[in-house]
């Protein structure tokens, strides 16, 4: 029975098997971790929601009862006062609510309380908006109506100019009326109109509500502020307009809401600092509160989403260490891990930082007197946002709620640390085992290389066995091969050993024979003999003479090896020996006609004259034999880069295809059919080869490239001559 043993195949697979299970089991890991988490943080947000929501519970002086029980909210006639972050400047000219222009309100013609016919080619709007700073409440109108009408300082009535009404509750709840009205760019007060007449003598001035008048392309810009302490629950703005020709008369009324009914005046939700102040705390933490009422309106807010990266501060798992391990980590790997995994950022767009008003489904839940939560993506994508609501109750009223956010940031920082400590772990794994297969696979490839090696040096360029393989004892499937490869060797060498002795012991076992034959051969012509004894006798000399010349043949490439191995090597011209060999080719084949080209410059090799020569002579014998006589054979010697280049081409048969690199061989022979009664055994360009190589020079036999016939191409290495 076979015993079953691991081979190099069944060793790389575990260990690549081993490797790959790796990353999935980190992978799975950090799925299940970052899916815990998440569920934490949510359960974590929802009770922070509620927590706040039930410090606000049973508290009903601390919303605006007016604003929190309407059936539903009027845009343009309920107003919602902003929070200014910065200073306002009252001079007409609204640079100061630049960043607020986006939450301003249209009033035009859905908003007109009364026009006068002849108003079409006067169309009258304005744009407006209030905001609460440091205990006041700041408003602007921007006004656009091509033909104001400033007061004239002897005017009895106040219909005689155009002029703002502003109309509020005061916190005992009795309806107040106060007019502004300007003489052009001047700065303004307000007085308080009594609920009867417009005559200017009734009127008494309020310092505390102060602005300024600024006349501007389209009409006329009018900024003011009022103390929040005279502000009751409800607010409205009522813009008139007169006639620009006597007698003067109102023209057109924009307003917000019906001024003149306490009950039909729109309300005016302020945030709440009573609440603000409850939620200050909370701005400390990692998470941001809203507080709305039950119009989803802000009332009170703390925290910056921005800032608010969940239960895990990023700065709580940092850990400081000066090692080499750290060093590596914080300079190499870090850059790469942030490109492979997506670091946390503060970076994105927060589309309800300056929202007064969140329309969201899972707050409609919360509005039925249950908490949710919901995640969702930030408008660009770059953050995941977690948002909690619970409601505030008061008795069995819902009075609002509270809505708690944070981003995904902290449980993104821990995820990244953890992969980062696992993908740590992965790496110096993978290091270690590519390490142990780089080892591994060295000893392979450097025995494989050590068995190549045998390999080129037991077989030389003639296909002899030179030395033997040294056998590997090793167990495994190289072992196996090399000691197949030295049995196939080994039986190779007996072989070829066997093939290069046959033609030798051939010869000398016939030439005996032969010799006694042809001594026979001989007696027998000195005998009598009849004309029909003499043919035969002949037939048998020819035959005799053609096995002398078979067994000489056999012998000559023996003979050739055996003499390079004595011969020496001088420098000479290869020119002049071309030239001598070229003539005496031309002499000794007079029906053959030889072109000589042979460059001018004196072209020097380190070579055997003798060996040369014979070297022309074989290709010289090859030409002939397939040239035909009416064309002639070229000889052609020029310098080619560092070589002497010897070409000689005749016209004639083409050679087969991919037979070109095989003539070279010993025993191959492709000549026609009407020759083979002349004795060929294929060793003329062997022959040549052999002498070719043992000069470091190179021989190619291929086809013209006018495909006319075929050339040799013989080259020498050049050498200086002194």
């Amino acid at each position: 029975m076979k015993k079953f043993t691991f081979g190099l195949r069944s060793k790389v697979i575990i260990l690549s098997s081993f490797l790959l299970i790796l990353p999935w089991f980190a992978y799975q890991y950090v799925l299940e971790m970052d899916k815990f988490l998440r569920l934490g943080q949510e359960q974590t947000l929802i009770g922070t929601s509620r927590a706040i929501a039930m410090t606000l519970h049973e508290r009903p002086n601390l919303f605006n009862e007016d604003a929190t029980f309407l059936p539903h909210i009027e845009t343009g006639k309920d107003l919602y006062v902003y929070e200014l972050k910065k200073k306002i400047k009252l001079d007409g000219e609204l640079d100061n609510w630049q960043e607020y222009i986006s939450e301003s309100l249209h009033y035009g013609e859905q908003y007109t309380r009364y026009q006068s016919v002849d108003n079409n080619n006067n169309p009258t709007s304005f744009r407006h908006m209030v905001g609460k700073r440091q205990g006041y409440l700041y408003g602007y109108l921007q006004v656009t109506n091509l033909y104001p009408v400033y007061q004239n300082n002897n005017a009895r009535t106040i219909n005689s100019s155009d002029h703002l009404i502003i109309a509020l509750t005061s916190p005992q709840g009795e309806l107040q009326h106060y007019v502004i009205s300007a003489l052009k760019k001047i700065w303004i007060n307000a007085y308080l109109k009594p609920n009867t007449g417009d005559e200017m003598n009734q009127l008494q001035r309020e310092k505390h509500i102060q602005g300024y008048w600024q006349e501007s392309e389209s009409g006329y810009n009018i900024e003011f502020r009022l103390p929040l302490e005279m502000l009751g629950n409800k607010l409205g703005f009522a813009l008139y307009t007169v006639t620009n020709s006597a007698p003067q008369q109102i023209n057109t009324i924009i307003s917000t809401s019906n001024i003149h009914n306490k009950e039909q005046l729109g309300t005016v939700l302020i945030p709440s600092p009573e609440i603000e102040q409850i939620i200050k705390g909370m701005s400390h933490t990692q998470s941001r509160i809203f507080v709305l009422d039950r119009h989803q309106r802000v009332i009170a807010k703390a925290g910056d989403i921005l800032q608010a990266d969940g239960a895990w501060p990023s700065d709580a798992l940092q850990q400081q260490s000066n090692d080499y391990l750290e060093v590596i980590k914080k300079k190499v790997l870090s850059p790469i891990y942030s490109l492979i995994l997506a670091p946390p950022t503060n970076d994105f767009n927060d589309d309800l930082k300056e929202s007064t008003q969140l329309n969201s489904e899972f707050i409609r839940q919360a509005l039925l007197g249950k908490s949710h939560s919901d995640w969702s993506l930030s408008s660009d994508g770059k953050a995941m946002i977690l948002s909690a609501a619970s409601p505030i109750m008061v008795g069995n009223k819902i009075m609002g709620m509270v809505i708690a956010q944070e981003t995904t940031n902290g449980i993104k920082t821990l995820r990244n640390k953890a992969l980062e400590k696992i993908f740590n772990v992965i790496l110096l794994i993978i290091f270690s085992a590519t390490l142990a297969q780089f080892l591994f696979a060295s000893n392979i490839a450097s025995r494989i290389r050590k068995l190549r090696d045998q390999a080129d040096n037991a077989i030389d360029s003639q296909g002899r066995i030179l030395t033997l393989f040294s056998a590997s004892k090793s167990k495994d499937e190289i072992g196996h091969l090399s000691r197949g490869l030295f049995d196939m060797v080994n039986r190779l060498r007996q072989y070829h050993f066997y093939l290069e002795n046959l033609a030798s012991r051939l010869s000398h076992e016939l030439r005996t024979p032969v010799a006694v034959v042809r001594s026979s051969l001989e007696n027998l012509t000195l005998l009598p003999q009849n004309s029909e004894n003499k043919k035969y006798i002949e037939r048998a000399e020819k035959g005799i003479n053609r096995l002398n010349k078979i067994l000489t043949s056999m012998s000559e490439a023996t003979r050739i090896e055996q003499s390079l191995q004595a011969c020496e090597k001088i420098s000479f011209s290869i020119n002049e020996l071309l030239d001598n060999c070229g003539q005496g080719y031309q002499m000794t084949y007079p029906n053959y006609h030889f072109q000589l080209e042979i460059t001018d410059k004196p072209l020097y090799v380190c070579a055997d004259p003798d060996l040369i020569v014979q070297l022309l002579d074989k290709l010289i014998g090859n030409a002939l034999e397939f040239s035909e006589a009416q064309n002639p054979i070229k000889i052609l010697l020029k310098q080619q880069t560092s070589n002497a280049l010897i070409e000689i081409s005749n016209a004639g048969p083409l050679l087969p295809e991919n037979m070109s690199d095989q003539l070279l061989n010993s025993m191959v022979s492709i000549r026609k059919q009407s020759h083979q009664q002349q004795t060929h055994l294929g060793l003329g360009l062997f022959i040549a080869k052999i002498i070719c190589e043992f000069h470091q020079g190179q021989i190619q036999i291929q086809n013209r490239s006018d495909k006319s016939g075929v050339q040799v191409l013989v080259t020498f290495p050049l050498i200086k001559h002194n």
